[in-house]
């Protein structure tokens, strides 16, 4: 299993496609961890095993015999990889076939690369697909649209303990970014803490790529707040979702999708990469504008964003991680406009208990979306196991039937994930 260097959404994917292959097969099926550095506290729970870092692609061959030997030499027969599309590239290159999973089909345009040649491509519904993306689209072989792939089932429901709120920036991290940038979380953390305390919020659990002394930076107006930070594993971050009484996320998909599963309220920061511009977008038509807050004018020009992205999606990050860093340097200017937004939006959540079930298509109770004969999926999973039933039909046709566990020659199975 394996994935992208950006965020921590297809560490979260994985996870839920690991426990819907273990809800099906058990044992039989071995998981080989490759690359996925930066979500690999994510997937701490899991038990693949030893994760090995990818072979760079190198001078001429020598990269590609490097992967191809590690394949051997870890007895891998397929790849799950979840939005790192050139590891897949070169996965199918070497000869082990991958289902890959397009968490944001809608993102992509002629300028990005997609791994349209992949044995299955499988693309997470969404809302709508912008006309840059339907010639990107149109040109995978093998296209496969399954649901939203999440991990919140056989989490039980909503237990909300009063006055806690999680406060998650996600991974944080992506090629873009220099490894000390903390720009965005010096924005955010400050106004999002006064604003939950002044709603009489009194514990905050801070989640993402952050570490635990995060939570014991002061800052004004926050004080009898009882806050801890750290980086959660999957299951652990959805414990701390479903107990608690509000969410307040940056808008990576797959937590939006998580809180969406649990029936939990959210309101939205605003956003760290593009594709989180797309998401908080959605948000606002399908759950409720204001659980939205969007960067103030001074600090993003959409329009000039909108321009850039047209070249490809590097371009739009840059120039969004580059405004994010000049506002980090008069931080005075932010902080106020955003802690009020941040107030107005936490009041507005509670005053009219705004769910973010709409997002995924349900009915914003956690009750979860009605599956092929009306059956109702409760946990969000229906997405995580098509992607299952696609690994199933990939290692059936490389032993004796669907999930054998076994090659031919009788030895057992082994599969890599990745992640973005």
């Amino acid at each position: 299993m394996a994935g992208a260097e950006f965020g921590w959404g297809s560490a979260g994917k994985l996870a839920a496609i690991v426990a819907a292959l273990r809800e099906r097969h058990g044992e039989r099926v071995r998981f080989a961890g490759l690359g996925s550095g930066l979500g690999r506290p994510v997937l701490g729970a899991l038990d693949a095993r030893d994760w090995t870092d990818v072979p760079e692609p190198g001078d001429g061959p020598a990269g590609e015999a490097a992967l191809a030997a590690l394949l051997r030499e870890r007895g891998v027969d397929a790849a799950v990889v979840v939005l790192d599309g050139l590891l897949a590239a070169r996965l199918e290159a070497v000869g082990c076939p991958v289902v890959y999973v397009d968490s944001l089909p809608f993102l992509w345009t002629e300028h990005d690369f997609v791994p349209s040649g992949v044995h299955t491509y499988c693309a997470q519904l969404c809302p709508s697909l912008p006309r840059q993306s339907w010639p990107v689209l149109r040109g995978i072989e093998a296209l496969r649209w399954v649901e939203p792939v999440v991990g919140t089932y056989g989490a039980g429901g909503l237990d909300p303990v009063p006055g806690k709120a999680v406060l998650n920036v996600g991974g944080l991290r992506s090629p873009f970014t220099a490894e000390d940038d903390d720009s965005y979380v010096e924005l955010v953390l400050g106004p999002a803490l006064r604003a939950l305390r002044a709603a009489g919020f009194g514990q905050v659990v801070i989640s993402g790529n952050v570490d635990p002394g995060l939570a014991r930076v002061p800052h004004a107006g926050t004080h009898g707040l009882t806050v801890t930070a750290g980086r959660l594993d999957h299951g652990a971050f959805i414990e701390e979702l479903r107990t608690a009484e509000l969410l307040v996320t940056s808008p990576g998909r797959t937590t939006l999708l998580e809180a969406a599963a649990l029936g939990q309220r959210a309101v939205v920061l605003p956003p760290q990469n593009f594709s989180q511009v797309m998401n908080a977008a959605d948000v606002a038509d399908l759950v409720d504008p204001a659980v939205v807050v969007p960067w103030p004018a001074a600090v993003l020009d959409l329009a000039e964003l909108a321009r850039v992205r047209d070249q490809g999606e590097e371009g739009a990050v840059r120039l969004m991680y580059a405004r994010i860093a000049a506002a980090r340097r008069e931080p005075g200017t932010v902080a106020g406009p955003l802690a009020d937004a941040l107030g107005a939006a936490v009041a507005h959540v509670r005053r009219h208990d705004v769910r973010m079930g709409p997002f995924a298509g349900t009915d914003g109770s956690g009750a979860g979306t009605r599956g092929a004969g009306g059956a109702r999926d409760t946990g969000g999973a229906g997405g995580a196991r098509s992607v299952a039933d696609a690994v199933d039909e990939l290692i059936g046709k490389l032993t004796d039937g669907p999930a054998a566990g076994n090659r031919r020659d009788g030895s057992p199975l082994a599969a890599p994930v990745r992640a973005r």
